[in-house]
């Protein structure tokens, strides 16, 4: 489509539960709508859901720098799904956690994943500045 349409730039056109071919510290962030849940079905009997996501967590780690940040939103259909998919990115070295918009509602809720790729000491100081801000003083 992108050919199609002249898009300026390189273009891409891959499975991601097949990973990515990118050097490693390529980006140092990553935002994902509505694609993980995708991971989480076998489109094929060969399809194994949980080492797509490996591969997808596996070769998106390597390719951000230490410390990038990633966003996923996604809508998974049932709780076993949110626990492969956080299982899977924890099991590639990523941390975060996941924050559930509207928990309550069938039709207005949404998954939110943060991760952070690797630790990083100015991840760990600048999110200690955030909580722990000094009180302006009169």
């Amino acid at each position: 489509m992108a050919v199609e349409r002249e898009v300026d730039g390189d273009v891409m056109h891959s499975d991601m539960g097949h990973g990515f071919n990118f050097r490693p510290g390529t980006f140092d962030g990553a935002i994902s709508i509505s694609a993980l849940q995708w991971l989480c079905s076998a489109e094929k009997k060969c399809d194994n859901p949980f080492k797509r996501l490996q591969k997808f967590f596996t070769s998106l780690y390597a390719c951000l720098i230490k410390g990038a940040r990633c966003a996923f939103q996604f809508y998974p259909s049932s709780p076993q799904q949110v626990e492969m998919i956080t299982s899977a990115a924890m099991k590639c070295g990523f941390t975060g956690g996941l924050i559930v918009d509207f928990p309550n509602s069938k039709k207005a809720k949404k998954y939110f994943l943060f991760l952070v790729a690797g630790y990083s000491a100015e991840i760990q100081k600048e999110a200690d500045e955030a909580i722990y801000l000094p009180k302006a003083v009169n």
